[in-house]
């Protein structure tokens, strides 16, 4: 099973369903402080870090820059 960490400004969200309440906790907490959701993806001992991007979707935070990062 998979599990979702959703990171906001020092914040938490924990679910098992990928855009699930924790999702929209985050979200909510993102469009709060003007910042970007950044998502763990735990599955087993693999742990893949992404961030929210522009074009709707999570991805691999090594693609990160200033302009195709959302801010809420």
């Amino acid at each position: 099973m998979k599990k979702f960490v959703y990171q906001v400004a020092g914040l938490e969200f924990v679910d098992t369903e990928a855009f699930g309440m924790a999702w929209k906790l985050a979200k909510a907490a993102a469009s709060q402080f003007h910042v970007p959701v950044f998502r763990l993806v735990i599955k087993g001992g693999d742990v893949k870090q992404e961030v929210y991007y522009k074009g709707g979707c999570f991805n691999s935070i090594k693609f990160i820059t200033a302009d195709n990062v959302m801010i809420f």
